[in-house]
């Protein structure tokens, strides 16, 4: 995962979820295990369900693009980077366009 967006969205998304389950507040609208509540079994159950869904809406997007080709990058882009092949960072990074 090259910009990390499974430990930034999934990981910690999963846990806002669970916390929810340990310190939900009665006074916001919570029922969570720190305050005698019984919430942490319907968060995890969440939890469970998110992962399903999730995994089978990507699967619907994913899978036909892996069977078409679709997927990667060619062998070319890969060996010499998708920033000298497609972004073009001489340009954005003004290299090679000094003023004189």
């Amino acid at each position: 995962d090259v910009v990390d967006a499974f430990s930034v969205h999934g990981a910690c998304g999963l846990w806002g979820v669970i916390a929810v389950g340990f310190l939900g507040d009665p006074e916001a609208g919570g029922n969570g295990i720190f305050y005698q509540g019984n919430q942490l079994g319907t968060q995890v159950f969440a939890v469970f369900i998110i992962i399903l869904w999730t995994s089978f809406f990507c699967s619907l997007v994913l899978v036909p693009l892996k069977l078409g080709g679709l997927l990667r990058l060619s062998d070319d882009f890969q060996d010499k980077g998708a920033d000298v092949m497609e972004h073009s960072p001489s340009k954005a990074y003004g290299q090679g366009h000094e003023k004189k």
